[in-house]
Parts: structure tokens; sequence; C-alpha cells
């Protein structure tokens, strides 16, 4: 349905920091030869453990931040700067409440007066915080603070969102709630960048992107990072250092018995669901 329009991309990009003086060496690239495309409406994960060079690469894709680019970077007019939250949920939100915080984001972007209180409802009607918008902001949940980040962006009418491990600071409840709202976002169109180091939250026919030294790793299906193709051979999810999740590691024991899973799957429902018919 969507996947159609090309919102970004990246031909042979490699970044280095802007250093003063001395050259910078090939050693201290932060991103190297990376080729990457995104699409209308495309849920992509983001993984790679700390100094893979995540961060970086939202930036890069966002339009934040000063750095050496190398390569060729595409981004269509509509996403010159693509809104980005983080994972601190006091630092996503600077109004004194959701309508407030909302209505400042369109200020910033420039929109008409006369567009911006209908903008701002709808946005936070989107994300489920409707009848919150006069809360104060420091009676809000985490989640709900998330939440109000990402009704701002969707306010600017963004086509396409970065989500830096937003649910690192939550409790599993709150985690829940907000991954459903971006879902259905992700669902009317929205394409989602969603940075994550829980691999638990990864969903079956999702694609996958794992960085390690600043380079592509493994790009394809969830389901495909956790295959093994045999006793003997490692997934990629394993050689990448990763820990999988419970239910992968179920899976692995169960497959080693010789009960076949394939596609593997990715939760405790879809576990019971294969075995079942087995």
């Amino acid at each position: 349905m969507f996947l159609e329009k090309k919102l970004a991309e990246l031909s042979n990009v490699s970044v280095k920091p802007i250093t003063y003086g001395e050259p910078t060496s090939a050693s201290a690239y932060l991103l190297k030869e990376i080729n990457l495309s995104i699409k209308q409406g495309e849920w992509i994960n983001l993984i790679g453990r700390n100094g893979s060079g995540k961060s970086t690469l939202a930036r890069l894709i966002a339009g934040f931040g000063a750095m050496h680019v190398e390569g060729k970077v595409y981004k269509d007019e509509s996403t010159r700067q693509v809104p980005m939250v983080l994972q601190q949920p006091d630092v996503s939100v600077v109004g004194a409440t959701p309508w407030e915080d909302v209505v400042m984001m369109l200020e910033q972007h420039g929109m008409e007066g006369e567009r911006i209180p209908q903008l701002a409802e709808d946005a936070l009607r989107e994300t489920g915080l409707h009848m919150r918008m006069h809360q104060p902001v420091e009676t809000l949940s985490g989640g709900q603070k998330q939440l109000t980040a990402i009704a701002g962006c969707l306010a600017v009418q963004a086509p396409m969102l970065i989500l830096d491990e937003i649910t690192a600071m939550l409790d599993p409840g709150a985690c829940l709630h907000v991954m459903e709202k971006v879902r259905d976002l992700n669902k009317r169109g929205v394409a989602v960048l969603w940075i994550t180091q829980k691999l638990e939250e990864l969903a079956a026919g999702d694609r996958v992107l794992a960085l390690e030294n600043g380079q592509i790793r493994f790009d394809g299906e969830a389901e495909r990072l956790f295959e093994r193709h045999s006793l003997e051979e490692k997934s990629s999810c394993e050689e990448l250092g990763f820990t999988a999740p419970y239910v992968i590691q179920t899976a692995w024991e169960l497959q080693a018995l010789g009960i076949d899973l394939h596609p593997i799957p990715l939760t405790p429902e879809l576990l019971a669901k294969a075995v079942s018919g087995q």
C-alpha cells in the first residue's frame, strides 16, 4: 500500500567527526560506507551495541548536528529535517502542557496561526492525549510525555519519525502503550526509524538494521536475524553479540529437539501456535 515514495537514501556514505588541526585517521570513522533507503510507511528497527553508530546515523538522517559526510545523502523535500524523539521523557517536552508543547512545535516550524489549534488537537487525539491536553506536564507519566513529544512531530505533518530508545526508561505497561500508538501511526503511512536495544520489541516482518563499528552488518526481516540454518551454525543475532529474547532461545531449544519452527516465532503467542500445530 505504501513503500512507494522514497523519503531518504544514503549512497556509500561515511561520516567522520569534525576535528581541528590533525587530520582524522581512517579508524576514526563514525559510519563507514552506509547504503540505506527509507520509504513511506516503512518500519525500520535500528539495533546495535553502545558505540556502534546508531545515534550518528539517526542524526544524519534527521539533519541534526555538525559532521563530516562523504558520499551522497538524499532526502525528500518533506523530510529536510526529520523530527526526533529521545529516550529521556523530561527532555522531549518543553511546554507546560501537552497542548502548549505541540503548539510551540508548530510555531517553531512556521505553521500558519489559524491552522495551529486544529492541527494540535488532531495530533493529540491521534496519540490518545486529547483528554489530557491541558494537564500539567509534571503530572504526566513517562509514556504520556513521550506521546506528547510524538504528537508534536505528527502535528508538523512529518512523513517520518525517528524514535531513539524512547521506551528505555519506561515501565513495561507504558512501553506497550507507546509501542501500540506508534504502530498505529505507522499503519497510516508514517515511516518509523525505531532505535532500540530491546530485541523483544521486534515484530514479524519488521525490517531490521544492525550496526557494528559504524557499518551495517545486517539488513533484513526480523525473523532472519534469529535464523539458525543448522545446529552448528549461529544466527546473525549471535554473531553480532546480541542476547536473543527468551522466546527465541526457547524456539532454538525446540529446534534442537527436532521440532521444525519456520519462520521462527517472535512472540510467546506465535510460539505456542507453532508448537500446537506440530
